[in-house]
């Protein structure tokens, strides 16, 4: 096997999804990681090998990685520029209400490696920043270094899908460096190196031994481009495909069999073609407004965006209209039960989960609200205190007037329904239930894009 150059690398905002799973990732293909974070209790737990944030063989990797001493945690700032020769950035940039990216953290971090740089680093922004963040970064730390002697900034946008990130880590479909200089761009490429090579110094059973990975070298803004575009067109995909099942389900059609006969071009594919509640969680609505609001400061007008945000919006109406069907106007002390309340299957993770949003309506229209997720309980029940979790599915099944599902979780599909009072109504927007077995029992349901 090559031996490749190891780099002493820091990344900020580490006990975070997107820093966690990168500075996993980074340490696992030989770099020495120093890891940030100003989560005290994430940080303390990452330090034992165990982590507040799910991903599917996460702390088993972790572990070997703190044995062998390749990573370590801290909520130092200080010391990790000291440290590294290379820092990654990957706060929070959250939606402000106008759409605009919040980046009060990026200029934060920007502002103390300006102060602290004391020999050259090549500072790698992870986090998903609107374009010209890059050149405010670079005004920033220009104020007290020089660009080229004594910093270089790179974007390197993330495409880590949560419930998946370490896959996503190992087996990239694409590593994209925007950088102006060949010193940044190198580096970059050295970095990535051992995992195009498959050189790991833990254990791996993600990795694809096969797979190419292609490396892009361009500009920033052509870096940050790519991002918001993918994201905008995979949220256009789901906008898309939930406009089809609601026309499918008023002329009568079947929605799964539409899919598939979508999915057969080889053109298409059917990656993102799934009903449902509409596209939540941290990035894709983050993303799409963002790249809206970039529209309308160029004074372009994104017709379609606007369009794909519209129906994501309306999605969520069209499961309330259901539930009004079946209950009436008035919702006060009728007994719903959510099924999946991460804002997708395989996470922990409820940032703007829609299943959340829909609780909560509920719940303000006096609604008694039940919820069940595998992984998701307790991060649910912290953000909407109303709602009443319960990690025993089948308490959660036999109190409910009507029951939603909102994820594909396995669990979900295989509910035994000879359980479940016959006079309780099923809405399911993931098509996943055994319509067979609801009829058996005689059951009522609704499944979103069939009549």
């Amino acid at each position: 096997m090559t031996k490749h150059k190891s780099y002493k690398i820091g990344v900020i905002g580490g006990a975070g999804y997107v820093g966690l799973v990168t500075s996993v990732g980074l340490a696992s293909i030989g770099h020495n990681v120093l890891s940030q974070d100003l989560n005290l209790n994430r940080i303390n737990l990452l330090k034992n090998g165990k982590s507040e944030v799910y991903e599917e063989g996460l702390e088993n990797i972790l572990s070997d990685l703190i044995t062998q001493k390749l990573i370590n945690f801290t909520h130092n700032i200080e010391q990790t520029i000291s440290h590294s020769d290379v820092i990654f950035v990957a706060v929070g940039t959250p939606s402000l209400a106008d759409g605009r990216a919040d980046m009060s953290q990026i200029i934060s971090v920007a502002e103390k490696l300006r102060d602290l740089i004391d020999h050259h680093t090549i500072v790698v922004v992870k986090s998903t920043v609107p374009v010209g963040a890059i050149e405010i970064i670079q005004d920033i730390l220009s104020e007290r270094l020089t660009i080229g002697e004594d910093f270089d900034v790179v974007s390197n946008p993330e495409f880590l899908r949560e419930g998946s990130g370490l896959v996503d880590f190992y087996n990239p479909s694409r590593i994209i460096i925007g950088s102006n200089t060949d010193f940044a761009r190198k580096s970059l490429k050295e970095i990535y190196q051992p995992l195009i090579q498959r050189d790991y110094k833990v254990s791996n059973p993600f990795s694809i031994k096969n797979q190419i990975i292609e490396i892009l070298l361009t500009d920033p803004v052509s870096a940050q481009m790519i991002k918001y575009a993918s994201n905008a067109f995979l949220a256009t995909r789901i906008s898309y495909i939930n406009e089809i099942a609601g026309i499918s389900e008023k002329v009568g059609g079947n929605i799964s069999d539409i899919i598939y006969g979508i999915g057969l071009d080889p053109r298409i594919g059917s990656d993102y073609l799934k009903p449902g509640i509409g596209f939540g969680g941290p990035c894709l609505d983050k993303d799409l407004r963002a790249l809206i609001t970039l529209s309308e400061e160029n004074y372009f007008d994104s017709v379609m965006l606007n369009g794909v945000l519209r129906r994501n919006d309306l999605q969520l109406q069209e499961v309330i209209n259901k539930i009004n069907f079946v209950l009436g106007s008035s919702l006060y002390k009728h007994k719903i039960s959510i099924l999946g309340l991460a804002f997708k299957e395989g996470t922990n993770d409820v940032r703007h989960s829609l299943s959340i949003r829909l609780a909560k309506f509920l719940i303000e229209q006096g609604a008694i609200v039940t919820g069940h997720d595998i992984l998701a309980a307790k991060e649910a029940a912290e953000m909407e205190d109303k709602l009443i979790v319960s990690d025993n599915l089948n308490d959660v099944l036999n109190q409910a007037e009507i029951i939603i599902i909102l994820n594909s979780e396995k669990i979900y599909s295989q509910i035994d329904w000879s359980i479940i009072s016959p006079k309780t109504y099923i809405i399911d927007t993931r098509g996943i239930v055994n319509i067979d077995e609801l009829k058996k029992y005689s059951i009522e349901y609704d499944i979103l894009g069939t009549k």
